[in-house]
């Protein structure tokens, strides 16, 4: 006769497994993907509106300071970024959560398969704005998806008093 003790264990792994909480099953993967940034004004409306808030880690509208625990907002397509996803973007040293919707991004998916994503640089307008988004744009970068927590960050603002941070 065997020993409930030596059944149970392997019984609950296998029941963890086929629940799916046997543990995190999410690695990180890295993708190549084009960055645009985006501020107040080019917000539709203007300001910080965002199309999926939720609670933390995501904003009720946008901002972050791109920690693990509070990434910076970025709109993409909910196809190929999922809402809710944390990225990482080694350029600029910081997390990002998407929680926005970007209509270009959705355009270049559905047009050509490209991965896209608008990263948010904050509440300004005007030519200090431009200037900053065309910088922190990149025809193709690394973005981690599903990052780890404890990759170098850099709190730096991406567009501040003191200007645009590239």
């Amino acid at each position: 006769m065997k020993r409930l003790s030596t059944v149970l264990p392997v019984t609950a792994l296998t029941l963890a497994v086929v629940l799916g909480t046997a543990g995190p099953s999410n690695a990180a993967t890295t993708y190549e993907t084009e960055v645009t940034a985006f501020a107040a004004g080019d917000n539709d409306p203007v300001g910080g509106a965002i199309a999926y808030p939720g609670s933390a880690p995501r904003h009720s509208t946008a901002g972050g300071v791109g920690t693990y625990d509070d990434p910076i907002t970025v709109a993409a397509y909910a196809p190929a970024l999922p809402v809710g996803t944390r990225i990482y973007l080694s350029y600029v040293k910081k997390y990002f959560i998407m929680e926005d919707l970007c209509g270009a991004c959705r355009d270049d998916w559905n047009r050509s398969g490209t991965r896209r994503v608008d990263i948010w640089i904050g509440y300004y307008e005007g030519t200090g704005a431009e200037l900053c988004e065309s910088r922190l744009t990149l025809a193709s970068t690394s973005m981690v998806v599903d990052p780890d927590r404890g990759l170098p960050v850099d709190t730096t603002p991406l567009l501040g008093p003191d200007g645009c941070y590239l």
